[in-house]
């Protein structure tokens, strides 16, 4: 892993730095520390927020949405998650820009569109390849998290 890749590799630090930046939106947030396959953090008005940091997608200007854990032979990702918005959140120099999506509406355009490919831990995780453009064309909106504690990840 690069250095650039690093700082970006914890991401419950991540998540904690999105849930600061929504909670005057949405109130108080419960962040779900560690791998939880519902959502990463539920607000005080009950949205549920799902946080993907895609390095990759900074240098290919693809997302990578992950669906189906080959392994396991079991849902993951977009088809697992309960979370009523995703953030998609991919490297632009010392910040992530980050897009927030209906859940359903990425999903729908995942089905729509997208080349699959393996990829993730072991090559074991289906993805569809989506270009970024597309993302950032059915984005809710787009902010960039430029905080202490993504800059630090070690």
């Amino acid at each position: 892993m690069v250095e650039s890749d690093r700082k970006y590799s914890n991401a419950d630090q991540v998540q904690c730095a999105v849930a600061r930046h929504y909670e005057r939106k949405h109130g108080a947030a419960y962040v779900a520390i560690g791998n939880l396959p519902k959502f990463d953090i539920q607000f005080a008005d009950k949205i549920t927020l799902e946080v993907k940091v895609d390095v990759m997608a900074g240098k290919t200007l693809n997302a990578a949405i992950e669906f189906w854990d080959v392994r396991r032979d079991k849902p993951t990702g977009i088809l697992e998650t309960t979370a009523s918005l995703w953030l998609h959140c991919v490297p632009e120099g010392e910040a992530l820009r980050c897009y927030e999506l209906d859940t359903k509406r990425l999903l729908r355009l995942c089905i729509e569109t997208g080349e699959m490919r393996t990829g993730g831990d072991y090559n074991s995780s289906l993805l569809k390849i989506i270009p970024l453009q597309k993302i950032r064309e059915i984005s809710n909106q787009d902010f960039y998290l430029e905080t202490t504690q993504t800059r630090n990840v070690a």
